[in-house]
């Protein structure tokens, strides 16, 4: 079908605001294609938008129109915009806001951030108005991300916009979009301070929580860890001592262990609240889990190391070496010394088990330790290094009492063989 049939036909179409739209988008597929039918197309376009009873329909069409023009790349677009801008003003303030609205979304499909924001304050719903200016900020950003070009000229329009938010939780919303904006363009001091300016609780965390998600993965967290700090403790003092926990959280998830036991050693019960984390973090992340409790002092190692040595032997998956290695240089607890040789036990590797239960001074606990190892040998079938290790047993009685045991179960897993092999006497 030829390209004039094809206008021709559109005729058919009785609709006039599906009409409109029609002609639009064949002109803007004919203006790419260099085919001069683009001006037939527009023109009966916009003719067409006077034929709409109903003024908000006519409002819609004009705004596909210029959204076609200015995909096809011509300059009347901003004009037919400029004309809806001036003369939708006759509506009642509801429904031109809606299509300020939709003037706004086109300009952001196009890229005009600038524009977007200009139709956006023409919103008379503050409500509305804070939505739309966001999500100018979001595309903003977004875009901040994929281009190179640009940069500059689209960080100001963000602040722009953002000075035109006026009330929560928008604001804080948009400082969170032009924080993420700053970490894109590598502008990290910047970031970090501006999450002070948020001022609802749950934004200031989530903000907090991305900075240092973002930095950790840039592998830039420690040069910045100071003034994290400082923000942190901001917060704190702003939203109070129950932020303190989610912070901190927030810290030893990024692998940055001693601010994190720092903010925790401020409140009260810190002891209860650094075994709490270390469980949480043994669940989420068990890899941050050994700097954590590197950061820890003995008191509070010794707490954690049982409480994770616990969780540990109930769950060995859950375990690491490098989480029990951290959990026995930070403690002297042979309590947490005898889990930790009973992990080892558990996941086969029992000379290093051994190794710990000889350090182990206590009789009850080397005692345990050492009935452990022993048992896992004779299971083996290593029936003379399970004597060996009874006998590094310190009570005498409870060493004796082993050495039987192990004697005795070496004998029932001989005998079943002989009994076998011996049909038994005739007499």
């Amino acid at each position: 079908m030829l390209v004039k049939e094809i206008l021709a036909s559109v005729e058919i179409i009785q609709d006039p605001y599906i009409k409109s739209i029609t002609y639009a988008k064949i002109g803007e597929r004919l203006a790419k294609a260099k085919d001069n039918n683009y001006k037939t197309a527009f023109l009966r376009a916009v003719e067409t938008t006077k034929e709409i009873d109903e003024p908000v329909k006519m409002f819609r069409a004009l705004l596909s129109v210029g959204y076609s023009l200015s995909k096809a790349g011509l300059k009347s677009a901003k004009r037919i915009y400029q004309e809806v801008l001036e003369d939708s003003r006759v509506l009642p303030a509801p429904q031109r806001d809606l299509i300020m609205q939709s003037a706004a979304t086109y300009m952001l499909f196009l890229g005009e951030i600038g524009e977007a924001v200009t139709y956006a304050l023409e919103i008379s719903n503050r409500k509305l108005r804070n939505e739309v200016l966001l999500e100018i900020i979001r595309t903003n950003t977004r875009m901040i991300g994929k281009e190179q070009l640009k940069v500059a000229y689209r960080l100001r329009r963000s602040k722009l916009a953002l000075e035109y938010i006026d009330s929560e939780p928008y604001r804080s919303k948009a400082l969170l979009e032009l924080i993420k904006a700053y970490m894109i363009l590598g502008s990290y001091e910047n970031g970090i301070a501006l999450i002070r300016a948020i001022s609802v609780k749950e934004w200031a965390r989530q903000a907090f929580k991305e900075v240092s998600f973002y930095l950790k993965d840039k592998e830039v967290l420690g040069h910045y860890i100071d003034s994290l700090e400082e923000v942190a403790n901001e917060l704190i003092d702003r939203f109070g001592k129950e932020f303190t926990v989610e912070l901190a959280l927030a810290f030893a998830l990024t692998g940055e262990g001693v601010p994190a036991v720092k903010l925790i050693r401020r409140l009260e019960d810190s002891e209860s609240l650094l075994v709490k984390m270390a469980l949480e973090l043994l669940e989420r992340d068990h890899d941050v889990l050994p700097k954590f409790i590197s950061a820890l002092n003995e008191e509070e190692a010794d707490a954690v190391g049982k409480a994770v040595m616990n969780r540990i032997l109930e769950r060995p998956e859950k375990g690491s070496w490098e989480i029990v290695k951290a959990i026995g240089k930070s403690t002297p607890s042979e309590e947490v010394w005898a889990k930790i040789a009973r992990y080892y036990v558990l996941v086969g590797k029992l000379e290093g088990a051994m190794k710990v239960g000889t350090l182990i001074q206590d009789r009850k606990l080397r005692s345990i330790v050492m009935a452990d190892i022993a048992h896992h040998l004779v299971k083996n079938g290593e029936v003379e290094k399970a004597i060996d290790t009874a006998v590094e047993v310190r009570d005498p009685r409870f060493s004796s009492i082993l050495i039987s045991e192990i004697l005795i179960k070496a004998l029932e897993r001989e005998l079943p063989g002989r009994v076998r092999s011996w049909n038994g006497s005739k007499h």
